[in-house]
């Protein structure tokens, strides 16, 4: 990675965290996890967003609902895999 590409990462982390902060403590991970998963995947859908803008695109029916127990890539971090 470039270093333009080291700050860009940091900003966006640090623009997501300040939303995670100013939601609340009471934050389902639901989001993140969700966020995450399309990231690890390589979605392209995802490319464009920021974890702010993930959001709020998910309220604005962008994304679908998740379930990380049926997503085959990140089934695999969960307690309940067989």
């Amino acid at each position: 990675m470039s270093t333009k590409q080291v700050d860009d990462a940091f900003t966006m982390g640090m623009k997501d965290a300040e939303a995670v902060i100013k939601n609340g403590t009471h934050t389902s991970l639901d989001n993140p996890i969700h966020y995450h998963a399309l990231k690890k995947s390589g979605n392209p859908s995802i490319m464009k967003h920021t974890y702010g803008s993930f959001t709020e695109a998910k309220k604005n029916g962008e994304f679908e609902d998740y379930n990380i127990h049926e997503d085959p890539f990140m089934k695999k971090y969960t307690v309940m895999t067989k």
